[in-house]
């Protein structure tokens, strides 16, 4: 006869996975409020607790802070929180100009990283080869054996996948000739994942804000635009393979057109080429002499750096352009922030210092009013830990989803 139901292994993962998750948004924490948050007794919490502090997946780190308003009798709260160094992540990202990797403990704390600039002339042997290399090299560099590492996670940008051999396979996204390859280099596990859902989950602050968690938009300037979504903490599905349709999104109805677009599409009108090809249609020494002379004569270098130069310098020419591209950048997160609920959009890869960010948010309050432009913010990711998102993609998986086990 068949048995049917949930194994007590499957059982305590589960308890332990619960437990995790609510310390991860809401700890440091009391075990009688963990306890509260799952509806479960304090005696299971504390024989779980216990179980897991002596593993040293969790710690103990003293009693809780005094509320004056509230005096209670009896023993106060000991607050326990998850033990970061207990366990350790390689992370990996490939883009389209450079693959970078990184070790962290569980906390995304940068214990090591390194990375290699790529070009149309890098194979795929030859990033195989680097993460293969580097990831050794660190665990060994660290004094790491393998039982203290979760694994390698590795991101792919989707411009990346044919050069990667990465292609659908009912309708899913397999990995599996690349992992492969990775796994005969390496001795811990490999999991693999889009990049851009991978790095707006490692952007994630998974922290409670007043009890209450953010929906984050995540968007992804590169060769294409991409966008991820979280949701409550969590990937959305729609998003796990499909990061790049946001380029059909529409931002200036009846506007440019590109073939197997809409017109007006992000595609036609917000990516880098159709950015690029914005300031090249106005670029000459008489339309644009500011900019013509801080790029001296060659419109190949024309960049953030160089087109704010311009701005700044009065050059009106730009600032029409400019503030047109930041008017249906405007559309485009007004769209996201109402479609997602989205509290928070994570602008990525952008290279925008404070003050041109700031130039964008004075341009989009006035546009939309300070409650949607509030919302916008820079990535924390900055180029050389986009491998972050790998690490994150392990700590996930190999990790509170196994509930530390």
């Amino acid at each position: 006869m068949e048995k049917r139901g949930i194994s007590k292994l499957d059982l305590k993962r589960r308890n332990r996975m619960q437990i995790l998750r609510v310390i991860r948004e809401a700890g440091p924490i009391s075990r009688v409020d963990v306890a509260s948050a799952l509806e479960i007794t304090r005696a299971a919490v504390t024989i779980i607790t216990n179980e897991m502090i002596e593993e040293g997946v969790l710690v103990e780190i003293g009693e809780a802070p005094i509320n004056t308003e509230k005096l209670q009798k009896g023993r106060r709260k000991i607050l326990i929180d998850i033990n970061m160094n207990c366990k350790f992540a390689l992370g990996a990202t490939v883009d389209e100009k450079e693959v970078t990797i990184g070790l962290t403990n569980l906390n995304s704390e940068v214990l090591d990283k390194d990375s290699m600039v790529i070009d149309e002339r890098t194979t795929s042997k030859d990033i195989i080869g680097f993460i293969i290399e580097k990831s050794n090299e660190m665990m060994e560099n660290s004094c790491l054996t393998t039982d203290k590492v979760l694994g390698i996670g590795i991101g792919v940008v989707p411009s990346m996948w044919g050069k990667l051999k990465i292609f659908y396979k009912d309708g899913v996204l397999d990995f599996s000739n690349f992992i492969d390859k990775i796994s005969s280099g390496v001795e811990i596990d490999v999991r693999c994942g889009n990049a851009i859902g991978l790095m707006a989950l490692a952007s994630n602050d998974f922290r409670n804000v007043n009890s209450y968690q953010m929906n984050q938009a995540f968007l992804h300037n590169g060769n294409q635009v991409n966008l991820a979504v979280i949701n409550k903490n969590e990937l959305s599905s729609d998003y796990l393979s499909y990061t790049y349709m946001i380029e059909k999104f529409i931002v200036n109805p009846g506007g440019k057109t590109y073939e197997g677009y809409p017109d007006g599409s992000v595609k036609a009108e917000l990516s880098r080429n159709a950015m690029l090809n914005a300031f090249y249609d106005i670029y000459s020494k008489d339309k644009t002499p500011v900019l013509y002379e801080v790029t001296e004569g060659d419109k190949t270098k024309i960049s953030t750096e160089t087109v704010f130069a311009a701005l700044m310098r009065g050059e009106e020419t730009v600032k029409v352009v400019v503030d047109d591209l930041i008017a249906k950048y405007t559309v485009l997160i007004n769209n996201l922030a109402i479609a997602h609920f989205a509290q928070k959009i994570i602008l990525h890869n952008y290279k925008l210092n404070e003050k041109q960010f700031d130039y964008i948010k004075r341009e989009m309050i006035r546009l939309v009013g300070e409650d949607i432009a509030d919302r916008v913010v820079l990535s924390r990711l900055d180029g050389k830990n986009n491998f972050a998102g790998g690490c994150a993609l392990v700590i996930q998986d190999n990790f509170y989803t196994r509930g530390g086990m």
